[in-house]
């Protein structure tokens, strides 16, 4: 999380300015407690430091000296209430790019609860916003623009409780399929968001684009998934490397190291996944083990340079 610090000192946002914002964004929302206010302040990952009731206060007054009327209530447990307001916002393209940018250093490490809240931040911006080409923009931030919300919230709360559930997706040639799942996580590969999990026809660890699952079907409420699924391994080397230019990822092992090369053994749901990431160091990387799965590379690389072979 250190390079994700320095990328904020980096874009010098003005944290006081991004308080205020995203505390009018909550009252817009509901009324809010000085509690609330405060745990929404320390879920949010653009707001790095942390803040103190006066510094709440202040900010709702920060509100009220730019025209808000913000009263307390008591019957409302003491929630703060902003009944009237008086500008929208006048952001700039600027602005949102600098926004975004923090945003594509974050999202990974951000649990979905508060990129959904981030998601609902982005669209409550845009909708006080008067340049449409900034309202647009602001759309755009979010990686969860395009995903069904209802369907997300679902799909993580199924894995979370690793629940048998059979979704209706819809493959790259258009047609429609059922699948039979043990839900097992939703995680972003490439930019993209999958839902991982074990399809059960096949006894195999799968993965889709939760953009192309249709709808779930129907859930498995009986506690049956205790099935353990081996995992794929392989060992390969890497070529002219040593530890201290190369960062073991939580799936691999070091076995040892052989003449400046490392000898390691990886483990993974999928061994397509596996594929990818062998592939994605070229010539630095020889599968050793299973042979199997080394003839499957070796398969691969032929398929490809016989592509580039035809074309000449």
């Amino acid at each position: 999380m250190e390079a994700v610090e320095k990328s904020f000192d980096l874009l010098q946002l003005n944290m006081t300015g991004m308080r205020v914002i995203f505390l009018f964004s909550l009252l817009l929302d509901s009324p809010k407690t000085v509690e609330e206010i405060n745990k929404a302040y320390d879920d949010n990952p653009l707001i790095k430091d942390k803040v103190s009731y006066d510094t709440i206060r202040n900010d709702i007054n920060a509100l009220r000296s730019a025209g808000c009327t913000i009263a307390r209530t008591t019957k409302l447990n003491n929630k703060y209430v902003l009944s009237k307001h008086p500008f929208y916002f006048n952001f700039e393209l600027k602005d949102v790019k600098h926004l975004k940018k923090v945003y594509n250093k974050i999202y990974t490490y951000v649990p979905f609860k508060e990129l959904l809240s981030l998601d609902d931040f982005f669209n409550t911006i845009a909708e006080f916003t008067y340049d449409e080409k900034v309202k647009e923009a602001f759309l755009k931030v979010s990686k969860l623009t395009n995903i069904d919300k209802t369907l997300l919230k679902d799909l993580l709360t199924y894995s979370k409780d690793k629940k048998q559930i059979t979704i209706l997706y819809k493959s790259q040639t258009g047609k429609l399929k059922e699948h039979n799942v043990i839900a097992e996580k939703v995680h972003f590969r490439h930019d993209k968001l999958y839902f991982f999990g074990i399809d059960l026809k096949y006894n195999k660890n799968v993965f889709y684009s939760v953009n192309n699952i249709c709808k779930i079907l129907s859930v498995n409420i009986e506690k049956d998934n205790e099935k353990k699924f081996k995992k794929f391994k392989a060992t390969y080397k890497i070529l002219n490397k040593d530890l201290n230019s190369y960062i073991l990822s939580n799936n691999e092992r070091l076995l040892k190291i052989e003449d400046n090369n490392l000898i390691i053994e990886a483990e993974t749901d999928n061994d397509f996944i596996m594929m990818q990431n062998i592939l994605n160091f070229g010539s630095q990387c020889i599968v050793l083990k299973p042979q199997n799965f080394r003839n499957q590379i070796i398969e691969y690389v032929k398929n490809i340079r016989k592509v580039y072979e035809n074309e000449q």
